[in-house]
Order: structure tokens, then sequence, then C-alpha cells
């Protein structure tokens, strides 16, 4: 008798398949997502992530009734199918989540159960109760005997926040950031002090404000005095007075609007999001989707390598870019947020990514430390299938607005003086030829 844990997925509202857990008679344990018939057959199909999403719809289907050889559709060694991998959270909220529920950290399928409430985009988790027959045929296509465990309910306060600081799901109610009601969702991250970054607020709170002074689109964000949160925590907070509230681009007012991050998209498990995908490959994932990505987005991800090399922000990996589907199907670049110049704290080079993987062996192999140079950017942008001259125009003209105007903003600013000289010597050393 195999044991067998389910949840329900809907997207949106809407019933779009069962992900179960189960061990297959041996030592290895089995998550697989089951895509609902209903779903799999609405015309048009919402979008799940791209990295679901077949040529065609006779393609679409096939891939759908791959249950058991799809690999995206299946987890390895524990771990979610890289889709729902990729919605855990992260770092010190994992850990905290992790005691609420009284699991491991490695029990991947429980941590989504617990926040199945509060999940990034439109998708929701809930146990799921069906009969033993339907479970065999669901499971197994009726070739063994299985039994249903009962899988907790979602935590009271349970939300999923990917990244490793500190960082809260909040409402603001009357004045005051609190946690959200039981049914409710977060519209709000607090980004808390941190112990040993001094002022980290302030500096992601001045990184994204530069970046929106050079052209970049990013989140809603504002510096909000520590008095007004109203929410028990188990964290070590730092000196600062203030907590940074990022309003989510994936929720307006109670609606969940779907989105997913660029380790979804390119099917990257989340535990290599710094080396699974390039640059490129974000390119070139935007150009397959021309109406509502193509050469804007990529002038947009451009950009803000740019502006990461400019201000040393040596994080921007594959989680730290989303997508967001407004109208349930086509993908739209979200604002950036997760933007912070941490070479106020450590020195360092280039970014999250590499730009590019070459396959000419003469050519040196690009790291995550290579930056942004004449060549490699036209070395992407011959991978991206995109005309160079247009693309030099956007970090030219980043350039020269950083230079132009982020001296001023960094001293008006109230970070510490040793971390407004980091900031201005790095744009001082900036080149670009």
């Amino acid at each position: 008798m195999l044991n067998v844990e389910i949840l329900d997925i809907f997207l949106a509202g809407r019933l779009c398949g069962m992900l179960f857990r189960f061990n297959n008679g041996s030592s290895s344990v089995i998550t697989r997502f089951v895509p609902d018939q209903d779903f799999m057959h609405l015309a048009p199909q919402p979008t799940l992530s791209l990295s679901l999403l077949a040529e065609d719809a006779a393609q679409q289907m096939a891939f759908w009734n791959d249950v058991t050889h799809n690999p995206a559709l299946n987890g390895v060694d524990g771990r979610l199918p890289v889709f729902f991998q990729n919605m855990l959270p992260e770092g010190v909220f994992r850990t905290q989540l992790a005691q609420e529920r009284n699991c491991k950290e490695n029990d991947h399928f429980a941590l989504l159960a617990a926040c199945g409430l509060d999940l990034p985009g439109a998708i929701t988790a809930l146990p799921a109760h069906v009969s033993r027959d339907e479970l065999a045929l669901l499971v197994t296509q009726g070739n063994d005997a299985l039994e249903m465990s009962v899988t907790a309910d979602p935590l009271p306060l349970g939300v999923s926040i990917s990244g490793m600081q500190p960082k809260l799901g909040l409402i603001e109610q009357g004045g005051r950031y609190v946690a959200r009601r039981r049914d409710g969702i977060t519209r709000i991250i607090g980004k808390l002090p941190q112990a040993d970054r001094p002022l980290l607020p302030e500096v992601e709170h001045l990184s994204l404000s530069l970046a929106s002074a050079v052209g970049a689109r990013v989140c809603e964000h504002k510096l909000v005095p520590l008095a007004e949160l109203d929410f028990s925590h188990h964290f070590t907070l730092g000196g600062s007075s203030q907590f940074l509230a990022v309003t989510r681009f994936d929720r307006d007012g109670e609606r969940r609007i779907h989105c997913e991050d660029f380790a979804q998209a390119l099917a990257v498990d989340p535990q290599n999001k710094y080396t699974g995908a390039t640059y490129a490959a974000m390119a070139a994932l935007m150009m397959r989707h021309p109406a509502t990505l193509g050469i804007p987005a990529v002038h947009e991800l451009f950009r803000l390598i740019t502006i990461n090399e400019l201000m040393g922000n040596y994080d921007g990996h594959l989680k730290n870019f989303c997508l967001i589907y407004p109208d349930g199907q086509q993908p739209v670049l979200a604002p950036a947020f997760d933007l912070v110049a941490w070479s106020v704290y450590i020195s360092g080079q280039g970014n999250g990514l590499a730009m590019y993987r070459d396959a000419d062996a003469q050519v040196a192999a690009q790291t995550r430390k290579s930056t942004l140079s004449p060549y490699s950017l036209r070395r992407l942008c011959n991978l991206a299938n995109v005309p160079e001259k247009p693309f030099l125009a956007v970090v030219r003209e980043t350039v020269r607005k950083a230079q132009a105007l982020w001296p001023s903003m960094i001293e008006d600013s109230s970070l510490l003086g040793s971390q407004k000289e980091r900031l201005l010597e790095r744009l001082r050393a900036h080149r670009f030829q």
C-alpha cells in the first residue's frame, strides 16, 4: 500500500491540477503535477508558466498527458517539479516557516502546503480529498493500491517570500502594518533591518530610486518607521529605525495577478539560480514573445544589467527578474525589485549571471563576474538575435544619466558617509568604451 499526499493547485481560482507526493515502493519519493482535464481543454488556456508552454494546441495536450515521463511535471530526489520548487520561501523565512509547521527545511511538499494560501502570483495550493479509485487512476493509472495521507491545512499566516534577508508579508491597515487575515493575501513585503548590514532598508530604497532616475521601471517602495510595524517576528534587527515597504506587483486589491520568475520561466531549479541560465537566455526567451516582451523588454534587461554594474548589485540572478500575466495569458516584464547596491558592504564586480555561454572553445568562458563590455554586448546581441546599435545606445544613455543624476542623490541620502563614498567611487570608476 502506497501512501499519497495531494494538493489541489488553483490558478486564479480555477483548478488547474493536482500535486502529488508518494513513495513508489522503493527508497525514492516521487512528486508529480497532474493537470486537471477541464483545465487542459480550456481554449484559450491560461498560462501557468512559459516553461510549460508548447508550440500549439496538439503539442500542449501531448505535453500535459505525459505525466509519467515529462521531467517538467516531475520532481527529483524528493524535490518538487521545478515550477513549484521555485515557489518555496528562501533563507531565514524558510527556517521560520519550517519551525512553525514543525517539519524539516527540506520537506518541500509540507512547506508549499504551509503557505498555500499566499503563494507568489495567482497560485493557491490546498489539501485535496479524492476517493481511493480516483487516486489510483490519477497517480499510477490504476496499477497500484494507494492510500491517501492527510495533508495539513495551510498555516493561517503562512506566506512564501523569496530572498535571503529578513522579510515579512504585511497588510497596511489603519496606518499600521499588520499580518494578513487568515483568508486574505499580503500586499506589502516588509524588508527589515539586518544586524550585519547597516542601514540595509535605506540602501535598498536608494538603489531602487537610483534605478528609477535613469529610466528603469521599479516596484513601488517607501521607508516606514519600525514603530508602525505591528507584527511579532523572530528576527534580530539591525540599527535602522525603518523598514522598506515594497508593494507587491502580483496583487491588485484582492485580485491575484499571476507571475513567475525567470528560474520558473526557463525551468531552472532554484538551487541553480546563479548558474542555470544566462542573460542571453533571458533575452532569447523575451524575443520569442514579441507582442508583449520582445525588443522593449530586452532593452530594459540591458538597462538593469548596466544599473547593477554601476551601483555594484552583484545579485541579479534568475529569481530577481519576473514576468507578470495581467490578462492571465501574455507575459509582461515585471518592475525591477530586489535591487541592492551590495558594493557598500562588500567588494566585487560583475552580475548575478553570466552574460552568455559560448560554445566556441577559443573564447574565454563567461562567469558570473563577467561585466558588460562592447565585446560581451555584441556577443549577447548576436545570441539573442537583436540589433546591436540600439542596445549600445541604451547602455551609454544609462551610464550618462547615472553619472549626471546619481551623485547628488547619493550625497543627499541618509546612508553612512563611508557608504556614500563607496558608491560615488564606484560610479566615478565605471568605464564603458
